[in-house]
């Protein structure tokens, strides 16, 4: 499958979009903030970005203008109303570029996304066939490489999402709720701990099983882990065969 990165602020119109593109795209969330859109263009690897303009800032847009100048040769499709575009003066001309403007049915976004992409739109029955149905697996860390090493680990098997913050995984998880998170325990501003107990906090996300990566060894600390009583907690680096038992032991093969 070819790969989204799809950039907006919550709401219902965004998660009806993120759930029509599953059957035909491997979808990556993202919030409209430069800085993490850039961190996951290095981490995920989009065949193309598609970009959603409704409730974002000026400073937003103008971080992501820059953002698309740095990857210009990267297929991007902007969808926004008149009054955004001629707001915000997004580069739409630019030659990799295509803009939309709301009113648009979700159909035709994807079929946007598989012409800028070069790729024939398939019929519905090719793509029920091909529709995306595994589990689906959320890695949180702040650690780029640690991220694109788990992420290639696991996605032959499973639909994987990543997250550099404890805020842009809840954002996430609102949006593409998951099956299973694996989550350093060890992050800056927001550590593990508390956004553990913000997914336990949700009725929504609370039986989720979460397994805690941590780089500290000693005893005091596992321990203070395990009271938290998570589905694992494995010590990086994390061994491979490790990683993977974890999932099948508690998503089955």
């Amino acid at each position: 499958m070819k790969r989204v990165l799809f950039i907006a602020e919550m709401n219902e119109i965004v998660k009806n979009m993120n759930e029509a593109m599953l059957p035909y795209f491997q979808v990556q969330l993202c919030i409209a903030d430069a800085g993490m859109a850039g961190q996951l263009l290095h981490i995920f690897q989009p065949d193309i970005v598609l970009i959603f303009l409704s409730r974002l800032s000026r400073a937003d847009v103008m971080g992501l203008n820059i953002l698309l100048r740095e990857n210009a040769n990267l297929p991007t499709v902007v969808v926004g109303s008149m009054y955004e575009f001629q707001t915000y003066g997004l580069n739409i001309n630019a030659k990799q570029v295509r803009g939309l403007t709301r009113p648009i049915s979700n159909k035709e976004v994807i079929r946007t996304l598989y012409v800028s992409l070069g790729v024939e739109f398939p019929s519905e029955q090719e793509q029920l066939e091909k529709a995306d149905v595994r589990k689906h697996i959320l890695f949180i860390d702040d650690n780029p490489l640690l991220l694109r090493s788990m992420k290639a680990l696991v996605e032959g098997r499973y639909r994987v999402s990543i997250a550099v913050s404890g805020s842009q995984a809840l954002d996430l998880m609102q949006r593409d709720c998951p099956d299973m998170i694996f989550m350093a325990y060890e992050m800056p501003v927001v550590n593990g701990k508390i956004i553990y107990k913000g997914i336990r906090a949700n009725p929504q996300f609370a039986a989720i099983p979460v397994v805690f990566l941590s780089s500290i060894a000693k005893k005091e600390h596992i321990k203070e882990i395990l009271q938290l009583q998570p589905a694992g907690y494995i010590l990086k680096p994390a061994d491979k065969e490790r990683i993977l038992n974890m999932i099948t032991q508690t998503l089955g093969k």
